[in-house]
Parts: C-alpha cells; sequence; structure tokens
C-alpha cells in the first residue's frame, strides 16, 4: 500500500480498518510531541551552566560566568542578575553580562520598581516584548527593546532576580522564558551555596576572634591592651564605623578605655546622651540598647565636630559580671542600620569576655595593692626597728641638754628678754623626751593626754617658734583667728606635730617668698559644729595627679623628704574625728584645711 504524505504508515497494518479502508472501529489519535530539538538544547544549556558551577567558588564569578552563557544562549544582549539588601527593599546588582566595556553599571531598583523590582515583589516571571509599550518598564539602557525577568528562589521565597535585555522588539518566546526560568533556579540554588558558604566562613571566623580574644584574657597583657583586641575584632567581624568600651569607675561614671575605628571624640559622642540615662533600665533588663536613627532618638543630642558627622545608628550592650553592670560596649555607624539576631548574639558574647577582662583586671589591681600594701608595712617595720635604735642615741643627749636648760634658769645666768626663748627649748626638749618615749614603748598602747586645747594658742606659739625661718624666706604670714573660738579635747603635742608639719610644708613651698595665711573658725553643719583651720601659701602648688597619694607613706615630692607627715598627721587628726583636706593650683598655691569635730569625742 502507497501512503500518501499524510497518512500514517501504521493505517494499513491496522486490523481496524477494512479492506476498502472502511472504518470499523474509531482509531487513536496519536499524541503530539515537543520537538526533540528544543528540548535536547534546554538541557545541554542547564548541563553546561551545572558544569559552570562546578568551575569556581567565587561567587562573583560563577555568576558572570552563568550570565554569559545565559545571554548566548537565549540570544540576549544584556544580563545581569541582582539580589535583595539585607533590608528587603532594594535590589542589589551582584553580576552583569555587557560587551559594552564602558556602559556604566545599572542603579540599584527599588523593590516594585521596574520590570525586575515587580518580578521580586510578586515572584513571578515577566517577558515585555516592546519596553515602551510597558509601564513597569524604567529606562536603564536607551538601546533595551525588550526585557525578561525571572525570580530567583529559595524555599519559596525571593532572594533576588535574573533578567536579560534585547535591543530587538519581541526577541524572547515562550521556550526563552522556561528556559530562564530553569537557569535561574540553578542559579538560585548557587546563591543560596555560596550564601551558606560565606556564613560558615563568617560564622569560623567569629569562633577564632573569640577564641583568640579568650586567649588573650588569660595572657599578661594589661587591660587596655584586651579591650583594644576586642574592639579591633568586632570592627573586623561587623561592618561598623567604630566600637568602642566604656568602663564604669569608682564614681559610677562611664570612662572610654578603648575604641577602634574613627577619634575618641566620635566614641564620646552618644554614650553621653543616650546610655547613662537608660543605665539603670539596662542593669535590670539586661538588653542593649538599639538606636536605628540617632537623630530621631528623643534622648540624643549628637554633637558634630569638626571634620567628622554625628553617628547615624548606634547599639550599647550592656557589660554584666556577676549580675553587676561594670560597663558598655557601644557599636556606631555613619548610616542606619539594624542589628541582625547573629550579630547581636556575637556582641553579647564580646561583652561577655570584657566583663571577664575587667573584672580580672580589677583583682590583678587588688592584688597588686595588697603586695604594695605589704610592702609598706614591712617598710614601716623596719623604720619602727630603726627608730627604736636611734631614739636610745638621743634620749641620753636630750636628758643632759634639758638638765643643763635647768640648771641655767636655776642659776639665774639667762637674761629675762631670753626667757621665753628657754621656755620654749624647754618645752620642745620635753616634746622630744615623750617621743623618743614613745617609740621605744611602741610595742605598749599609750593612751593619749587629753586636755582642753586651744588652737589659736597652738598655731601663735609654732609661729613664734618659725618666725626667724619666715622671716628669711620673706614670707609674710596674715592671720585671722578667730577668738571665740571653743577649745577642743586633745593631745596638746598631737596638734603641735600636725600644725608644725603643715606650716613647714607651706614654707618649703615658697623658697623665693610669699603670702601664708592662717584662719581659725567655726563651722556649722547638719552633722554638727566643726573648729576649721586653714593654712594657704602660694608656693608652687602641687600637680592634680599625685594628690591622692599625699596621705600615702613613704610618699614625699621632695627629694630629701621621707613622706611620712601628712601620713603621720592623718592618722593623729583620725583619733579626734577630724579630717585634712587639700586643694590645690599649680604654680598659684596649695590649701590644706584640718576640721574637728566638737561632738565626737577622741577615740
Amino acid at each position: 500500500m502507497i501512503c500518501s504524505p499524510d497518512c500514517d504508515p501504521m493505517e494499513s497494518q491496522n486490523p481496524d480498518f477494512g479492506a476498502k479502508g472502511a472504518i470499523l472501529k474509531p482509531a487513536r489519535k496519536p499524541t503530539r510531541k515537543a520537538k526533540p530539538g528544543v528540548r535536547f538544547q534546554k538541557y545541554k544549556v542547564l548541563y553546561r551552566i551545572s558544569d559552570l558551577i562546578n568551575s569556581t567558588t567565587k561567587s562573583d564569578t560563577l555568576l558572570r560566568r552563568v550570565l554569559r552563557e545565559t545571554v548566548q544562549e537565549i540570544h540576549a544582549d544584556f544580563g545581569s542578575v541582582r539580589l535583595l539588601d539585607a533590608d528587603g527593599e532594594h535590589l542589589d546588582v551582584v553580576a552583569t553580562h555587557d560587551p559594552d566595556a564602558n556602559c556604566p553599571k545599572p542603579p540599584r531598583l527599588k523593590v516594585g520598581e521596574g520590570v525586575m523590582g515587580w518580578t521580586a515583589k510578586t515572584g513571578k516571571p515577566m517577558r515585555v516584548a516592546d519596553v515602551r509599550k510597558s509601564e513597569h518598564y524604567v529606562q536603564v539602557r536607551p538601546d533595551v527593546r525588550s526585557e525578561m525577568a525571572v525570580p530567583l528562589m529559595v524555599e519559596e521565597e525571593v532572594i533576588g532576580v535574573l533578567n536579560v535585555d534585547s535591543k530587538d522588539i519581541g526577541a524572547f518566546s515562550e521556550e526563552d522564558e522556561k528556559l530562564l526560568k530553569a537557569i535561574g533556579n540553578q542559579t538560585a540554588k548557587v546563591v543560596q551555596t555560596w550564601r551558606l558558604y560565606d556564613r560558615l566562613a563568617e560564622q569560623t571566623r567569629r569562633i577564632e576572634a573569640l577564641f583568640d580574644v579568650g586567649q588573650a584574657l588569660i595572657s599578661p597583657d594589661p587591660l587596655p591592651e584586651v579591650l583594644k583586641k576586642i574592639t579591633s575584632a568586632v570592627m573586623e567581624l561587623i561592618e561598623i564605623r567604630q566600637c568602642s568600651i566604656m568602663v564604669l569607675n569608682e564614681k559610677r561614671e562611664l570612662v572610654l578605655s578603648a575604641v577602634s575605628g574613627e577619634s575618641k571624640s566620635y566614641a564620646q559622642m552618644s554614650p553621653s546622651s543616650l546610655a547613662l540615662p537608660t543605665m539603670n533600665d539596662m542593669s535590670v533588663q539586661r538588653q542593649p540598647l538599639q538606636v536605628y536613627e540617632v537623630k530621631k532618638a528623643p534622648r540624643a543630642k549628637p554633637r558634630k565636630i569638626s571634620g567628622q558627622t554625628a553617628p547615624s545608628s548606634m547599639v550599647s550592650v550592656p557589660i554584666f559580671f556577676h549580675d553587676t553592670l561594670i560597663g558598655m560596649l557601644n557599636i556606631y555607624n555613619s548610616r542606619p542600620r539594624q542589628i541582625g539576631e547573629d550579630e547581636m548574639r556575637l556582641l553579647d558574647g564580646f561583652a561577655s569576655l570584657c566583663g571577664i577582662a575587667i573584672e580580672n583586671a580589677q583583682r590583678y589591681e587588688r592584688v597588686l595593692k595588697a603586695e604594695h600594701s605589704i610592702r609598706q608595712t614591712d617598710r614601716l617595720a623596719t623604720l619602727g626597728i630603726l627608730s627604736a635604735e636611734i631614739a636610745h642615741e638621743v634620749r641620753n643627749p636630750v636628758t643632759i641638754i634639758s638638765m643643763l636648760i635647768h640648771s641655767l634658769r636655776e642659776d639665774k645666768a639667762v637674761t629675762p628678754t631670753r626667757e621665753k626663748d628657754m621656755a620654749i627649748i624647754s618645752e620642745k626638749l620635753e616634746r622630744i623626751n615623750k617621743i623618743v618615749s614613745q617609740v621605744l614603748n611602741f610595742s605598749k598602747r599609750r593612751e593619749p593626754h587629753l586636755e582642753w586645747v586651744s588652737l589659736n594658742v597652738v598655731i601663735e606659739d609654732l609661729l613664734f617658734l618659725v618666725k626667724h625661718n619666715l622671716a628669711a624666706r620673706q614670707i609674710l604670714v596674715k592671720r585671722s583667728l578667730d577668738e571665740a573660738l571653743p577649745d577642743v579635747l586633745g593631745d596638746r603635742g598631737d596638734f603641735d606635730q600636725v600644725f608644725l608639719n603643715l606650716l613647714l610644708n607651706a614654707m618649703d613651698a615658697m623658697k623665693t617668698g610669699g603670702i601664708l595665711t592662717i584662719r581659725t573658725e567655726i563651722e556649722k553643719l547638719k552633722a554638727g559644729r566643726f573648729v576649721v583651720v586653714t593654712i594657704r601659701d602660694t608656693g608652687v602648688g602641687i600637680d592634680p595627679e599625685i594628690i591622692p597619694q599625699l596621705f600615702s607613706p613613704f610618699f614625699s615630692t621632695r627629694r630629701e623628704g621621707i613622706g611620712l607627715g601628712l601620713f603621720v598627721s592623718q592618722k593623729l587628726l583620725s583619733q579626734y574625728g577630724a579630717d585634712i583636706n587639700v586643694r590645690s593650683t599649680p604654680s598659684k598655691g596649695t590649701t590644706f584645711t584640718v576640721k574637728i569635730s566638737l561632738e565626737a569625742p577622741p577615740t
């Protein structure tokens, strides 16, 4: 049987047909199959792209290769891959294929803007035959006539868009769209894979950074260096402008201890206005403070510094140790930015390490102070032994001098004009003898000889004693002694020793002359009444940094000084409920103030 071109050869062999071609039974209509060339070409392209995926681990290189293969196969002119940013509001260009090397990089697009923005918003492919007639098109290049875009989906969530453009109208068919969609599915898997790879690499970096900082905690490095390593590690792991660590001092004030990034002035802008008012809340809630836009925060008053701009966003993470707030870890950025959960957990980890570092440093300082105290005690013990030996040598000459003075006065060998001088000499020799006795009987507790003492008389007697030295140094004395000043209960010798030491210190500070002002007065406070003695000089003054050390044993600003005068004076005054304070301005002078309570009995 000879078949026509339209007949099926199988018809001649089908038993359902009669001898004359009459249909005995309805025949089954043959199924129409897709052209094998189109399907083969599609698989071939996907195979090549799969082969490309295994060719490199660099995401940008891989995406450019995929784009080049896609553009060539679909016969497009240009192509790009855009991914959603962290906020999910914009599409950022991560790869392009454009033969025109001079063409500028495509701009960012908002989600919903243009063909690609619409695809990202809806999660559906879009094919535009003539972009001039489409309401969705946003011109990126003037020579584009048709465009096609497909979403990149991971677990039914849009992560980006793959698009191709052509200079011809109606350049893309339905088959091209299916092929682009298949390529987009593979591209989405590629993107997700290297994102997971990057996340794994980032987690590895974070673990290594935490380990390095942990190693620093057990090293002998000082606290500022350890905290500096922490801020530097945070800067490396999180894209920010600056990181700083502030520690609470004894006055519960935040003090900048370490900073990485911009200058210190930038770090000090926000914590002063944002962190301090919320410290109590952070201490109770143990939650970080995150300010997305500093300018809109009700408590923020960022200052602009010359050559810098105030931070736009910031995060302050509280640093705790044993449920006690001891500081804050702060990060700053130039633009509004929301810190994610992973980054916040990382900051919490670094804040915990900061707490350990700060506590270790403070414990180490306490150990050093304890060691220093032990050394001071040992020196004092040695000084006590030496003093006892010296006292034995001093007592005999003092006794002989006292006997000779007594003999001269008995024989009236002293002129009346010098009688007062001899009386003072006898009194001071008796004072020396008492001190020697105290040293020799140091192991025994000696009760002070209590009597009512006029501090005005003490001051006058001491000024008389040092009047020759005052005149030799050309020091003018100004007195302002309250005549109604009440007597205080104490040991006269103790007050002599305290105020003589203060007078000698004032004279030593005015080697080339000056004014010595002495004032006594009564001060009434809520705590009771006080006798106040003020001794002010116009000497060289004292450096503010060393004022806290003035009352420490063996500390002296003079090369020939022993450093026990103010230390002993403070101890003597403490027996009578008295305080001694100092104020000083370099090159202008120093003021010592002794305040003795009239209410507290001697101890």
